[in-house]
């Protein structure tokens, strides 16, 4: 009888997917690999998930929700104006990424690099999920602008695009050069962006 507090076969395997996609991106990770390393059964993954592409869209869409997650309880944060806390967000995701040593920078980003050009499933979620993301930002700052700490000179959705961009390129700079100065970079250039 296993215990109440036992990881499940389709949790053991999303996890070790998500940290061997990461490490490995798409085309390195295998689906023995996957099994090998979490101890399940082939039956048990292809029950769970019928293909590694179905496998890896879950794991995107888990990735994606922990983002949205992270920044709509930012987004909450009424004691800070709108630029320090896409600031706090981007801080909070950087700092996750350092502390994994480099190797864990925005899975959607790192997804995107791999597979947008040549796998229209997967671009047409990533796509969805960006602009998910994006309206988020926008949301934030059209709220920030009724509370004046956001600039009315410019479109709001050029402006989200450009944080989103930022906070993407930076990863994607960092995670090939292992220094954080775009990270460190990204926050001031949020500043200056936002600064009515």
């Amino acid at each position: 009888m296993s215990s109440p507090t036992a990881i499940s076969h389709r949790e053991r395997l999303l996890r070790e997917g998500m940290r061997q996609l990461y490490e490995r991106g798409f085309h390195g990770t295998s689906v023995d690999g996957i099994l090998a390393a979490s101890g399940v059964p082939k039956g048990s993954f292809y029950h769970h998930f019928g293909s590694k592409d179905a496998f890896v869209k879950q794991i995107l869409a888990r990735y994606m929700q922990f983002q949205l997650d992270r920044l709509e309880e930012w987004c909450g944060r009424d004691d800070l104006p709108t630029p320090a806390i896409l600031s706090g967000y981007f801080r909070e995701m950087a700092d996750r990424f350092v502390e994994s040593r480099h190797r864990r920078a925005c899975l959607a980003g790192k997804l995107s690099t791999e597979l947008a050009a040549g796998n229209e499933a997967f671009r047409a979620q990533l796509s969805d999920d960006f602009a998910v993301w994006k309206g988020l930002i926008r949301d934030l700052l059209l709220r920030g602008r009724q509370r004046g700490d956001v600039r009315d000179d410019q479109d709001v959705d050029m402006l989200a695009d450009a944080v989103l961009a930022m906070v993407q390129g930076a990863f994607v700079v960092a995670l090939a050069s292992h220094d954080d100065a775009s990270l460190t970079a990204v926050r001031t250039a949020i500043d200056l962006l936002l600064a009515p």
